[in-house]
């Protein structure tokens, strides 16, 4: 089966072609020996029957010691590649044949919920009431029952939540007037919580309704032009972990308390459903196949080949569009013929954090030179005496991203995706050039990997302390090729 990934190979074809071609070769050669006679070759001949088997025998030999003496990694990717791969294929599959058989076992979903309590920007001061915490944790475990219940407990969702009381400062968002939650304010809030623990998302929330809040800010500059909207930041293929932020609001009248928390019924549940799908988005470029975005319930003057779904006629407050993203059941023409797109059941592992992250580790240059490092003042990577934590985690094609733990936006960039010889590496945003930024991780067997492009030369990262990091042929330049990879115990 043709894969249909995020990243392709390039030179892919050119390599198999000359191995198959190579591969023909020696068959052939097999072949024409086969049809020489016993006489020209004295086959006959016990002696010459020994002969011949005793080199074969030296070379197997060789290549089983060649085996045994090779080092292990202190991590294995190829082993953390395939498993990927796997499951990446798996949901093509079904996605491609339709079938939306369910899991045989859930995929476990842990969410990590906060409520900041006490939010300000300038000024303007927005606080929770006690019946604000209590409809809030109404609202995530309508998230978490809902969801279960939509895809037939094909996930496993376990919300914690937590409230914050501590002031937090909100964020202008860049070019409009409302305001968000960025997560780079509350990550050192996040750390706390998730220590220790394994998170597939973050999602946080703020309350700037209600008439407390109207009669603390009425008379401040920016009540009612700033104010808190929604935000949110992504997972899979830029981050490891998702993130999104909304507003609560105040319940509509006549859906709280909650009936059945297994019925989307509030209308803070449909925005947190909303800003947490789009973090399921990357689907589409992660399997290369048609997925919706979370705004196509707008219909076809917007994303064209989805019909249009009416808030409050349809169901209540869009979830009839989302009840079937999320069951993979909403109907799509691309032109030439209906197919139906969304999460099938067999998607589902791939959000999971950990199945492209692989955690944190050092890259320690195997001479004793140093560490790889990365900092917050200066792009360009470097070779310390102290380690920094790496996160690493998996694109496809046996690719992986490399991610300094304190930068969790910065990415190893090859500069300007060139692929030529003393070409800087450094670390940049991630910039969707898959290539530049997806590095092949080769287990050199004797524990240590080398850190190669996946471009056609196959040159990899050379470093040298007090020297730009490099894209060199291996072995012909001077400085670290060979890195020991450990993960951070």
């Amino acid at each position: 089966m043709k894969k249909n990934m995020m990243i392709r190979m390039l030179g892919g074809a050119l390599c198999a072609a000359m191995l198959i071609s190579g591969c023909g070769k020696e068959k052939d050669a097999g072949k024409e020996d086969t049809n020489v006679s016993e006489e020209e070759t004295g086959t006959g001949s016990e002696d010459t029957g020994k002969e011949e088997a005793e080199p074969a025998n030296e070379q197997d030999n060789s290549e089983k010691e060649a085996e045994s003496s090779a080092v292990p990694l202190p991590y294995d990717f190829s082993a953390a590649a395939a498993n990927a791969d796997r499951l990446l294929e798996d949901a093509l599959e079904q996605y491609n044949s339709g079938d939306y058989t369910p899991l045989s076992e859930s995929v476990k979903y842990n969410v990590l919920w906060l409520g900041f309590t006490h939010v300000t920007y300038e000024d303007l001061d927005f606080q929770m009431t006690d019946f604000d915490r209590e409809y809030l944790e109404a609202v995530a475990l309508n998230y978490e029952k809902s969801v279960e219940n939509i895809t037939d407990n094909n996930i496993d969702i376990t919300v914690e939540l937590h409230f914050i009381d501590d002031v937090t400062e909100l964020t202008q968002y860049t070019g409009a007037d409302w305001l968000y939650l960025a997560q780079e304010t509350v990550q050192p809030v996040i750390d706390q919580y998730a220590a220790g623990k394994e998170f597939d998302t973050v999602l946080t929330t703020v309350q700037t309704a209600g008439e407390e809040n109207d009669a603390r800010n009425e008379d401040k500059d920016g009540f009612g032009i700033n104010y808190v909207m929604l935000g949110l930041e992504t997972a899979g293929l830029s981050s490891a972990r998702g993130y999104s932020t909304f507003n609560l609001m105040e319940p509509a009248e006549g859906t709280y308390p909650l009936e059945d928390p297994t019925i989307p019924s509030l209308s803070a549940t449909a925005v947190a459903v909303h800003e947490w799908m789009h973090q399921l988005e990357y689907m589409g470029t992660l399997l290369n196949i048609d997925y919706p975005n979370t705004h196509a319930y707008m219909g076809p003057s917007q994303f064209p080949g989805y019909q249009e779904y009416i808030a409050g006629e349809n169901d209540y407050d869009f979830f009839e569009f989302y009840k079937l993203v999320l069951t993979g059941k909403l109907p799509y023409d691309n032109g030439s013929g209906v197919k139906y797109v969304g999460m099938y059941p067999k998607m589902w592992p791939l959000i999971k954090s950990n199945i492209y992250n692989l955690g944190d580790f050092t890259i320690e240059a195997a001479d004793g030179s140093g560490y790889l490092s990365g900092k917050e003042t200066d792009p360009t990577l470097s070779l310390d005496s102290d380690p920094c934590v790496w996160n690493i985690r998996y694109s496809a094609d046996e690719r992986f991203v490399l991610t300094p733990k304190a930068l969790p936006d910065k990415l190893v960039d090859l500069g300007n995706a060139w692929d030529m010889e003393g070409n800087t590496i450094s670390l940049w945003i991630y910039t969707g050039y898959a290539e530049a930024q997806s590095w092949h991780l080769v287990d050199n067997k004797d524990g240590s990997c080398s850190i190669q492009t996946p471009y056609e030369s196959g040159r990899v990262l050379t470093a040298t302390k007090g020297v730009l990091p490099t894209l060199c042929t291996m072995g012909e330049a001077e400085g670290a090729q060979k890195w020991i990879i450990k993960p951070v115990e």
